[in-house]
């Protein structure tokens, strides 16, 4: 049970970061520009729900989340998974703290 709460805190934010990159990459070219900002808003909003924000911050996520997947040529530079790992390792655990 140890191994799987580790392998959770280690993957499960960078899980999210990896699923908008896919996604930004699904969304590539004409697409991302004109259908981008809609998917954006609805994964966002679904993933701000996954890690539990308040109404203002899946709002601000869901806005976030569709500015990065409308905005062109970010689609091979893998950000929300940097972003969301650079927050993890400067995350300290609560056990620690």
């Amino acid at each position: 049970m140890e191994l799987l709460r580790r392998v959770y805190r280690a993957l499960g934010p960078i899980a999210g970061g990896i699923l908008l990159d896919t996604i930004d990459l699904a969304t590539f070219g004409p697409l991302g520009l004109y259908a981008g900002w809609i998917i954006g808003l609805a994964v966002g909003w679904w993933m701000a729900s996954i890690y539990k924000f308040h109404f203002y911050g899946k709002v601000l996520f869901a806005t976030l989340a569709a500015v990065y997947l409308t905005l062109p040529m970010t689609e091979f530079i893998p950000v929300a998974t940097a972003v969301s790992a650079i927050a993890r390792f400067r995350d300290v655990p609560k056990d620690q703290a």
